[in-house]
């Protein structure tokens, strides 16, 4: 009898355990549908939003290019962005107002309506009246963009996932109150969504392919929708935030604007795309310029007997290179000795090292040779670097330098050539290839002009670095009275 009971019991528990087995599906797999479940209830009121406008602004430490006043003192600058969306359409408008040390402002919009993606300025700082057109896929490339400021947006993949067993995967601290989301896309886009668990909250979101983490705090609630006002914004694994963004005006709307959907009035024509090919042309005795199509860089060299000077070409490995290749061309018999660099920006040295490994010198200020030595990206290879520190006023092969303290580097310097009177400049004048006078002059573009009169220069012809490499004195002059 007892032998039987104890069978009986054994028969019992294993069909106990095989029901079980059978009935509760695999742990991670149910935790995750549960809390995406739990994640749509909580964002079930911004669900149904297709159109919207975000009023933001944030500040920026200008990470990409190391574009500080002091390298010394890396700062920000501020950008207020107003934006209308809306998804159903297709439709954006987007207008970003740049705030730059020593007075620039840069004020530009984007939109797309159902025919044509377009891009121009307002302020009229670099393209003047010209425009840029973008592709009609711009809208998705700015989705994506806007959608990390605002954490709702910012979810929507998540929660709008089919296959959750397959590509997601939960994992909770339950001691730290949090849990975390791991959205497998595809093999090489892995997002992690951290929300805290009470109150429920993203508190962050790692994307580890492009190397982007962004953390958002400070919620708050108007008109019954509740969402993150601060975002910081952190890339390539920075301990300080590259971005941080304060979200101050959320609202729904019927559609955008259909007059933000249209250019105003006297802008065109389109700024050529660049078809990459390097020209030369001589402008004076021994003396070229180098452009492509669309004139958007400009770069000079000069000839001084078999050896070779050039200014302005380093701005990023690529120009370097097609410069380099096209002078030799050029002058196979002669050698490039030197590069001249204005200020230690990114956009101004990132290419240095191809002439360097030509055997040339660098040419710039005491400060920028500091700067440059600090730059990150030339950390393994400053050693093969050799400079050559220039004095204000020096001359150097008919060409005479000038070192101006200002708000745009801690350190510009220009050159003048003073047999054709030519001057090569980066960022004292942003001057458009139309020449539109721009709206707000900076600071450090009235110091330039005030400098060149004072020397009494004899100028025919300015070359900007950027966009406009026909300078006349008339523009220059206009420029400097346009805020008067």
């Amino acid at each position: 009898m007892k032998v039987n009971l104890a069978r009986y019991l054994l028969m019992f528990l294993f069909l106990c355990i095989s029901l079980t087995t059978i009935l509760t599906p695999p742990v991670s797999a149910g935790e995750a549908e549960d809390y995406v479940v739990k994640l749509k209830k909580h964002y079930q009121k911004t669900l149904p939003i297709t159109a919207f406008s975000l009023n933001y602004h944030f500040l920026n430490t200008q990470y990409r290019s190391h574009n500080y006043w002091d390298y010394q003192t890396p700062n920000r600058y501020m950008s207020v962005r107003m934006v209308e969306f809306d998804l159903d359409k297709k439709h954006f408008y987007d207008n970003d107002i740049v705030y730059f040390s020593g007075g620039r402002l840069y004020d530009r919009a984007q939109f797309q309506n159902d025919t044509e993606s377009v891009f121009y300025e307002k302020s009229a700082t670099t393209l003047g009246k010209r425009i840029v057109r973008r592709g009609m896929n711009n809208f998705d490339r700015y989705k994506n963009f806007i959608f990390l400021n605002v954490d709702f947006l910012a979810v929507r993949p998540l929660l709008e996932e089919t296959d959750i067993e397959g590509k997601i995967t939960i994992h909770q601290d339950k001691n730290a109150g949090r849990t975390t989301l791991t959205h497998a896309i595809s093999d090489d886009n892995v997002i992690d969504y951290l929300f805290s668990n009470s109150p429920l909250q993203l508190v962050s979101i790692n994307n580890r392919s492009q190397r982007g983490k962004f953390v958002y705090s400070d919620y708050q609630t108007t008109r019954g929708i509740t969402y993150a006002r601060t975002v910081h914004k952190y890339y390539d694994g920075a301990k300080e935030a590259t971005y941080v963004t304060f979200n101050e005006q959320f609202e729904v709307i019927d559609k955008v604007d259909p007059v933000k959907l249209q250019l105003p009035k006297g802008y065109g024509p389109a700024v050529p795309k660049s078809d990459g090919i390097l020209v030369s042309k001589e402008i004076a005795t021994d003396l070229y310029l180098v452009t492509d199509s669309s004139a958007r860089r400009n770069s000079l060299f000069k000839i001084n007997g078999d050896k070779i000077m050039v200014f302005g070409g380093s701005g990023n490995p690529t120009l370097a290179n097609k410069m380099i290749t096209l002078i030799l061309k050029q002058f196979p018999n002669k050698k490039i000795t030197s590069v001249y660099v204005t200020h230690p920006h990114g956009d101004q040295i990132s290419g240095l090292e191809a002439y360097v490994d030509q055997g040339a010198k660098v040419i710039a200020d005491e400060y920028s040779i500091d700067a440059i030595k600090a730059y990150p990206r030339f950390a393994k290879a400053i050693d093969k670097f050799k400079f050559r520190a220039l004095k204000h006023e020096q001359f150097i092969n008919g060409a005479q330098f000038y070192i101006l303290e200002n708000m745009h580097s801690k350190r510009q310097s220009f050159v003048h050539f003073k047999d054709s009177g030519i001057i090569f400049q980066a960022h004292f004048l942003h001057i458009p290839f139309d020449n539109t006078i721009a709206k707000v002059v900076p600071s450090y573009t009235k110091a330039f002009i005030d400098f060149v009169r004072s020397k009494q220069l004899n100028i025919s012809r300015i070359v900007g670095n950027h966009h406009n490499n026909n300078i006349s004195v008339d523009v220059m002059n206009k420029t400097y009275d346009a805020n008067k």
